[in-house]
């Protein structure tokens, strides 16, 4: 048994090794659904945003939805495109890394919101 000095050590930090990676691809698992899920709100309300009072002011209010929330909406951007009845607001970028500097190969997110925009009739904006 005098070979065996040691293994408990050597499996233990195995094992811990398997749980810390285990725990940090969890983790960029969380940041990246985080991130996707801040894209879809930031192009919806930003859509909502442009229907009313047009494409710049929505993606705006996209923009300043990103940068309420800090480091998740950092690396995403919106944008617009407008028809002349439906204006949509693109959300693009990637999520933040857990261990910055190590590419996981993570797919892109994009998340875009259309809704009509609003027409009044001449009627309407005279009174």
């Amino acid at each position: 048994m005098a070979g065996e000095r040691g293994d408990a050590l050597i499996s233990g930090l195995l094992t811990l090794t398997l749980v810390l990676l285990t725990v940090a691809l969890a983790m960029q698992a969380l940041a990246y659904a985080h991130a996707r899920n801040i894209a879809q709100a930031a192009a919806q309300d930003g859509a909502e945003t442009a229907a009313a009072e047009g494409s710049g002011a929505g993606v705006a209010r996209a923009q300043a939805l990103l940068t309420a929330t800090g480091g998740a909406g950092a690396q995403l951007h919106p944008s617009a495109h407008a028809s002349t009845s439906v204006v949509t607001i693109v959300v693009s970028g990637s999520a933040p890394h857990v261990f910055p500097g190590v590419d996981l190969m993570l797919p892109g997110i994009t998340a875009h919101a259309s809704v009509p925009t609003e027409r009044y009739s001449q009627d309407e904006t005279r009174r």
